[in-house]
């Protein structure tokens, strides 16, 4: 499975725990030089430091400037950035009606701004490139729809995620690659993130709630596993719980259901398709 990654230099943000901290370790194991990027600076060093070949950089990918930083200092580091592993994230739980908009760009700051910079920043250094690279972003079983209340701006920013990472795969080129991880419940140690200081803070309840259910997820070394390999096989979706797809199937059936009592497909579906409208117009160019 890890066949190959000898030498290749990797970066992976959210690297001091979790996913990202499995991810690091095999990438290491598997002889590929290694940046783990954290904004737990002290912590992503202590785990940098048991790995052969590695190194931790402070990110916060939150701050676009914060990642062209670190994507500059990887690169003079590793000579070049063949993988990346998007995986920096975070999660606010509660009922979307009780949200702030405090903790709205926070969580969309860190999980959707953050992996839109970690994308867009890396794309545009593998382009520069001749060997082009590929980089996998960390969406959610969320992504491919509703699989509980309760996790409202958790949901659209991943599902956002999916988009943006459908959206750059079709623009850029084969020599970069796109994945989009989707895992389900794993034993992490999000219900435990750090949160600014400004928003509310979970009660201890909470918080042990939070941490008796994702105890009980898959680890985070068979989620990392799986994200490893998906992306070493060039796959798009990368996807772990079978019962993360009944989400997908409703969601579908909704958008058939829909379709086939108010737009059903006929002679000329194809009157307002964009794609072949826009190329009728550029192919005529004079008549814009």
């Amino acid at each position: 499975m890890t066949a190959g990654l000898a030498g290749k230099r990797c970066v992976v943000t959210g690297a001091a725990s979790g996913i990202g901290r499995a991810l690091a370790e095999q990438l290491a194991a598997a002889g590929a030089r290694v940046v783990l990027a954290d904004i737990d600076l002290a912590k992503a060093e202590e785990v940098a430091g048991e790995l052969e070949g590695a190194v931790a950089l402070h990110c916060d990918v939150a701050d676009h400037a914060s990642v062209k930083a670190l994507a500059a200092s990887a690169k003079a580091r590793l000579g070049g950035i063949d993988l990346v592993f998007a995986n920096a994230g975070t999660i606010i739980n509660g009922p979307l009606i009780k949200a702030t908009p405090e903790e709205f760009d926070w969580l969309m700051g860190v999980n959707l701004r953050g992996a839109w910079s970690s994308l867009i920043v890396f794309a545009r250094l593998m382009l520069d490139q001749k060997e082009g690279g590929r980089i996998c972003v960390t969406a959610s079983e969320h992504s491919l729809g509703l699989q509980h209340a309760g996790a409202g701006i958790y949901t659209a920013s991943k599902q956002a995620v999916l988009a943006l990472a459908e959206v750059l795969r079709a623009e850029l080129p084969p020599m970069v690659g796109i994945s989009v991880f989707c895992p389900g419940l794993v034993a992490t140690g999000l219900a435990d993130a750090r949160r600014p200081d400004h928003l509310s803070q979970p009660t201890e309840r909470q918080r042990s709630l939070s941490r008796a259910v994702q105890s009980r997820g898959m680890s985070a070394e068979e989620a990392a596993t799986a994200a490893l390999a998906g992306t070493l096989r060039d796959d798009f979706l990368i996807v772990t719980h079978p019962n993360s797809f009944a989400a997908a199937q409703r969601r579908f059936a909704e958008i058939k259901a829909a379709f086939s009592a108010q737009a059903p497909i006929g002679e000329s579906a194809d009157r307002y398709d964009v794609n072949r409208i826009v190329a009728e117009v550029l192919a005529k160019p004079g008549d814009a």
